[in-house]
C-alpha cells in the first residue's frame, strides 16, 4: 500500500536537551504500530508531532509523500485521530464537551465560528448517547472523571473520521471496568482494518500480537529497535531493553505477560 506516515531525521530540541533525536520512521498504510517505552522516553513528543500538534527542529515528516511543513497542518490534523489524555489534559481546562469535541472537525483546539452545523451537533448527541455521555454535553472538561475524558477525546477524534488512529497511553488512569471497553474499542478498530493504528504504551498486558503487527521500542528520545511484533517483544530483545532479565509469555486472553527473572 506505501507509506502514509515518514519520519526523516526528525528531532526536537530544547535548549541544550534533545527530547527526540534522529528518528527514522516508515508507517504503511493500514499497518498497527506499538511504540514501547519508559516514561520520558520521547513517546509523546513524537506521536504529538506525527499528528500535528508539536513542532519539531530537525529533520522532515510526509504525509503519503507531501512535508508536513508545505501543507495546512489543520488539515493533518484531521486525518490524525488524537487520543492523548496527557497532551489535552494540559491544554484543556473549562472549555465545555460540545466546543472541544467539534473542534476536532477543523483540526482546531476551539471551537471556530460559522465552521460547525447542526447536523455535527446532531451527530455528536447521538455519539454521546452510545457512550452514555449524553448529560456531558455542556459540562467542562475538567469536569469529567478520566474515564469520561477518554471517551469524550475518542469521540473528538472520530467525529473527524481519520485515517490514522493515534493512542497515547490510553489506559493510564482508568478503572478495571474502562480498561476492559478499552480493549474492545482498540480490538474493534484493529478489527475493522480501516486505520493506521500507533498505539503508546509501557504496559505488557495490553498488547497482543493478534491485534498489532509491528513494534517500535524507545529509550532516551531515540528508536532504540523496531520490527515485527515477535521480533521485538520477546524475552532476549526485552531483557536487553530492560536492563533487566525478563521472560515474555502470553496469557489465555492472547496479551503479553512480563515477569523478572
Amino acid at each position: 500500500m506505501g507509506a502514509i506516515i515518514t519520519a526523516r531525521g526528525l528531532g526536537c530540541q530544547s535548549g541544550s536537551r534533545f527530547l527526540l533525536k534522529n528518528v527514522n520512521w516508515e508507517i504503511e498504510e493500514k499497518s498497527r504500530w506499538i511504540i514501547l517505552g519508559m516514561n520520558g522516553s520521547g513517546k509523546t513528543t513524537l506521536l504529538s508531532m506525527l499528528s500535528g500538534y508539536q513542532d519539531y527542529t530537525h529533520g522532515n515528516i510526509f504525509y503519503r509523500g507531501e512535508d508536513y511543513r508545505t501543507q495546512n497542518i489543520l488539515e493533518i490534523r484531521k486525518k490524525m485521530g488524537f487520543i492523548s489524555n496527557s497532551y489535552f489534559d494540559r491544554i484543556y481546562q473549562n472549555e465545555s464537551v460540545m466546543d472541544l469535541t467539534l473542534a476536532g472537525l477543523s483540526g482546531t483546539l476551539g471551537l471556530e465560528d460559522g465552521y460547525i452545523s447542526s447536523s455535527h451537533v446532531r451527530k455528536l448527541k447521538r455519539l454521546l448517547e452510545r457512550v452514555g455521555l449524553q448529560d456531558r454535553l455542556d459540562a467542562s472538561y475538567s469536569w469529567l472523571s478520566k474515564g469520561e475524558r477518554q471517551n469524550i477525546l475518542i469521540l473528538r477524534a472520530l467525529l473527524a473520521q481519520p485515517e490514522v488512529m493515534v493512542l497515547d497511553e490510553p489506559m493510564t488512569g482508568l478503572d478495571v471496568v474502562m480498561k476492559h471497553k478499552m480493549k474492545r474499542f482498540v480490538k474493534g478498530i484493529a478489527d475493522e482494518g480501516q486505520h493506521t493504528i500507533l498505539y503508546v504504551t509501557h504496559h505488557f498486558e495490553e498488547i497482543s500480537p493478534e491485534l498489532f503487527d509491528n513494534c517500535m521500542l524507545m529509550r532516551n528520545g531515540q528508536i532504540y529497535q523496531s520490527g515485527k511484533v515477535e521480533d521485538v517483544i520477546n524475552s532476549e530483545v526485552i531483557s536487553s531493553f530492560l536492563q533487566k532479565p525478563v521472560e515474555i509469555g502470553l496469557m489465555k486472553d492472547g496479551y503479553y505477560h512480563l515477569s523478572f527473572r
